[in-house]
């Protein structure tokens, strides 16, 4: 009796973690679709990836760094704003190398080129996405913004004196 309910324990772990496995690659794969059709200019599928409470926020130490984005803000003001205006012709690579996913987190490492505004600009970057409920809560954006601000900004460098 006691084999039979430890082989149960270890099936029901099993069933358990292959569910939240599953669930962590469909994150994953929601998180790479949402980037995709949002470079796209597919905002309606973007849109319904993201939650009602969706929240972005481009990290660092740019101008445009810690300014918390709520959904309208991010499909309107971010979209046209800040990445139609540096990259207007788009990425030419947005490559997805490799994801982490647990539970309702998924990290996506991801490479990318483009003809900005100043010139080529090839950066890579870090999404953190949250999940709730199948839907996209939150993303944190982190990059090089040294590589933003002399690039698609054109600022200077000047010495620490």
């Amino acid at each position: 009796m006691r084999l039979i309910t430890i082989l149960v324990a270890i099936l029901v772990s099993a069933t358990t973690y292959a569910g939240h496995h599953e669930e962590s690659e469909s994150n994953a794969a929601k998180a790479k679709l949402f980037f995709t059709a949002f470079l796209a200019g597919d905002q309606k599928t973007a849109k319904s990836l993201a939650g009602d409470d969706f929240t972005f926020v481009y990290k660092g130490r740019a101008q445009l760094s810690n300014q918390v984005q709520n959904k309208e803000d991010f499909f309107g003001n971010w979209s046209n704003n800040v990445i139609a205006k540096l990259v207007p012709k788009g990425f030419t690579k947005f490559d997805f190398v490799k994801s982490i996913s647990e539970d309702d987190s998924v990290i996506w490492l991801v490479e990318g080129d483009a003809d900005g505004v100043n010139g080529r600009y090839n950066n890579e970057y870090v999404f953190v996405f949250e999940f709730s409920n199948g839907k996209i809560l939150s993303i944190a954006e982190y990059n090089s913004d040294l590589l933003v601000a002399t690039r698609l900004y054109k600022q200077k460098l000047v010495p620490d004196e």
